[in-house]
């Protein structure tokens, strides 16, 4: 066989496998080699981190340790009182005022409650009457037993007037006419007496009725009238027998007795002759005539248009301010539907009366719903029921139903010192055991001045002179003129 020389540079296959067998274990080698050297230095670096938080938190140990372990110098040093300091107040310049407030609401001298039972009347020195005084169970002129609101044509702040209709019940108005006497029964024909004589008045000044026949009773011309009233507000007038028509039939014999016995009478007369009027047939035709006459005359009288109590409201002045409407359409009216106000409006309440004792009529009432311009104050003080006193308020301004319906709160003044006064809580002040009274006043840091006072009655100012007033109840004496100074020891810190 031939063979080729083998030049520089050239192996054979054998042998080039061999060299590269041996190239990459030494490659393998290598790398298992840094391998482990990684896996050895991972937990030493591991450790080292433990090994610092170990530290810290055992160094955060001992220091809250050292906080809560205290040594016995420590404890006994804490267990001891604090050091004592002076507790002081400032001398305050104010205008003391004693006050308190009470829950009002906004009525009238005369109040009026209209609901299915006619008129409730409250006067203007009274207690407000109970609802229920113009509650259910009162029948109409249609004779319903439970009203129904039908119609509230009003509405709060309205003004009504006299002849206008404020409430419809079941279908029957309430009408408002002027007068002072509450409507208390009903007007029926041959009634009288003053509220008659008030019904014929109000009809007069609607242009209804002439004056010459108010005479203070129910008769045919007041009927008559009662009549165009209800047919000009749309309505048609109870009558005497409800509407059954007993009255008209009562009316129809009524008046064929009369022609039957004047029928009688002429009879007699033809029959007997002019020269016997004395005869007994003819006397007995014309009693029978004068007693069917009279017959006429009371039928005439008795039946008619009624008034019902329930369908008639009076107002004094002939007009009313609607205070408060609470009924709806639809609802059964168990009490009073609209609250009628009539004379000047007042705001009312009531207050336990020694919390009213010193008050008096003229002191100033603040009403914050009325804002700064108002200026309202006491007007009257009244006995009320359980011990209570009532208290009435008047103001110069008007009186808005509308924005003042519901409570109103009303601080009331029992005594004020009217201007700025120089004062401190009033536990700066101590008294001695011989009832004399003083105050120890705070100069710089720590120089203190025990200074008697002359104790006045309240607002008693003496120019030139030390004194306090005593206001217990406000948590604060007045101050007279001369201040001692900045600040004042409080003996008892109950300054407010």
């Amino acid at each position: 066989m031939r063979t080729c020389p083998r030049g520089p540079g050239l192996v054979t296959a054998t042998e080039a496998s061999g060299h590269r067998g041996t190239e990459e274990a030494e490659d393998t080698d290598g790398a298992v080699s840094a391998r482990d050297g990684k896996h050895r230095s991972w937990p030493r670096r591991h450790w080292l981190v433990v090994l610092v938080v170990v530290a810290l938190v055992s160094g955060t140990a001992g220091i809250a340790t050292g906080l809560l372990l205290k040594s016995p110098a420590d404890l006994a040093a804490s267990a001891e009182a604090p050091t004592p300091s002076l507790i002081t107040a400032d001398v305050d310049e104010r205008v003391l005022v004693d006050s308190f407030e009470i829950d009002t609401e906004l009525v009238s001298e005369q109040t009026i409650s209209v609901g299915p039972n006619g008129q409730a009347q409250q006067g203007g020195d009274s207690d407000k009457e109970s609802d229920d005084d113009a509650g259910a169970g009162a029948t109409s002129g249609s004779g319903s037993t439970t009203a129904v609101v039908t119609k509230v044509p009003v509405s709060v702040g309205d003004t009504v007037s006299a002849g206008a209709v404020v409430l419809e019940l079941s279908g029957r108005p309430i009408i408002a006419l002027k007068g002072d006497i509450p409507s208390y029964r009903d007007l029926a024909p041959g009634a009288s007496g003053p509220d008659v004589t008030q019904l014929q008045q109000a009809l007069v000044a609607q242009g209804l009725l002439s004056d010459s026949a108010v005479d203070g009773t129910y008769g045919s011309a007041t009927s008559a009238a009662v009549s165009q009233l209800y047919s000009y507000l749309g309505y048609t007038a109870a009558s005497t027998d409800g509407g059954s028509g007993e009255d008209a039939k009562a009316l129809r014999n009524a008046r064929a007795a009369v022609r039957q016995a004047q029928d009688a009478v002429t009879a007699a007369e033809q029959e007997e002759g002019p020269t016997s009027a004395d005869s007994t047939s003819l006397t007995t035709a014309r009693a029978e005539l004068a007693d069917a006459q009279a017959d006429l005359a009371d039928t005439e009288a008795r039946i008619g248009v009624v008034l019902p109590r329930s369908e008639v409201v009076f107002v004094p002045e002939g007009s009313a301010t609607v205070l408060s409407v609470s009924g709806q359409v639809g609802r059964e009216a168990q009490q009073a539907v609209v609250s009628l106000g009539s004379g000047d409006l007042v705001l009312r309440g009531k207050t336990v009366a020694g919390q009213a004792a010193e008050l008096r009529v003229g002191a100033t009432a603040n009403v914050d719903a009325l804002g700064d311009g108002a200026a309202c104050s006491v007007t009257a003080l009244d006995a009320a029921d359980s011990g209570r006193t009532q208290v009435t308020v008047g103001c110069d301004t008007d009186l808005d139903p509308a924005a003042l319906a519901g409570t109103v709160t009303a601080r009331l003044i029992r005594e004020s010192t009217g201007t700025s006064v120089l004062c401190v809580p009033i536990g700066a002040v101590s008294e001695r055991a011989d009832g004399t009274t003083t105050v120890i006043t705070l100069t710089g840091t720590d120089t203190l001045t025990r200074v008697d006072l002359t104790r006045a009655t309240f607002g008693d100012m003496t120019s030139g002179s030390w004194f306090f007033v005593g206001v217990v109840r406000l948590g604060w004496w007045l101050w007279g003129t001369n201040p001692v100074g900045g600040r004042v020891m409080v003996c008892e810190p109950v300054c407010s």
